[in-house]
């Protein structure tokens, strides 16, 4: 089992427990972290929930969710891997001196409870909430700061490979990725704005600050999105009127050597019919003036083409 308690004593002090039943009574806060999704069964029975909409790698809803359930409120984010872009859910349920943390790894990296704890206010299971909020959050901003940097230096990278290659699926695949950062992000708006909207659970002036800078770097990454997004919208833009051009000029090239051939097809077509009277086959020059009338035709047009800017 991937259970890990740690809890506050009265005078202050974080002491850690393996197992729930060695957590004294007169803690003044106690953090549950189940790290590992196989631990659900253990979480509802340890606490007795009952229809948590608790999610785990089986039930993948990709977007951050709020819910109030009275007793207790239920945090739905995601971490995003760096490598893939998968989200992966840590839920945290927040209840009166305790906060319980499932998801599938570790939050030490993210979140440092001994440092949280020296600015120790009244609500500090909201507080630990929104600083993993917080710490989730800025692990975004490597991601789509990547994404930003892949959008802009594409068209310098893949400038020589427009002649000769097809760049359709390059470009969406940048729009996936920022698809799937946006499909996480954007809705982590919501979820402050409903969490704030519990103003029975925030008795602290730290956590309102907090709450504030949560929305201040969703709002600068939902920039970045936006930015990345029109501009991959414009690289495929300008690609396909690219194409359209090539496309248009290969057209032209084809429609005026058609028009030279068509009177050539004309002559040939005249005398290959099999009459047994047509004077000119019995020519002894007649072949050489209907090689010379082509010729004159086919440089009559192309000089008229010129002429006339077409080609």
């Amino acid at each position: 089992m991937g259970l890990s308690i740690q809890y506050i004593t009265k005078d202050d002090t974080i002491e850690k427990a393996s197992r729930g039943g060695d957590v004294p009574g007169d803690v003044t806060f106690t953090w549950y972290d189940y790290s590992s999704f196989d631990d659900k069964e253990q979480l509802l029975d340890d606490f007795g929930f009952r229809d948590i909409k608790l999610e785990d790698e089986m039930v993948k809803n990709y977007r951050p969710a709020y819910f109030n359930n009275g007793d207790y409120q239920l945090l739905i984010c995601h971490v995003i891997d760096q490598e893939t872009l998968e989200a992966h859910a840590v839920n945290i349920c927040v209840m009166q001196d305790i906060i319980i943390t499932f998801h599938n790894g570790v939050l030490d990296e993210f979140i440092d409870i001994a440092k949280i704890i020296k600015n120790k206010q009244d609500d500090l299971e909201v507080d630990i909430a929104l600083h993993i909020l917080l710490a989730t959050v800025d692990q975004y901003f490597d991601i789509v700061r990547d994404i930003e940097d892949e959008v802009i230096s594409f068209e310098e990278k893949h400038a020589d490979e427009k002649k000769g290659s097809d760049l359709t699926a390059k470009i969406f695949d940048v729009k996936r990725k920022v698809f799937r950062v946006k499909r996480v992000i954007i809705p982590m708006e919501e979820l402050a704005e409903k969490f704030e909207e519990q103003d029975d659970i925030f008795t602290s002036s730290q956590s309102g600050g907090l709450l504030d800078r949560l929305k201040t770097k969703i709002d600068r990454q939902k920039l970045i999105i936006r930015f990345s997004e029109e501009m991959v919208d414009e690289l495929k833009d300008n690609y396909i009127s690219y194409n359209t051009y090539r496309m248009n000029r290969i057209i032209s090239v084809l429609t005026l050597i058609s028009a030279v051939f068509l009177p050539l097809t004309l002559i040939t077509g005249i005398y290959g019919m099999n009459f047994d009277i047509m004077p000119e086959l019995k020519w002894d020059i007649g072949y050489y003036l209907s090689l010379a009338l082509m010729l004159i035709i086919s440089v009559s047009m192309l000089g008229f083409f010129k002429y006339k800017g077409w080609m």
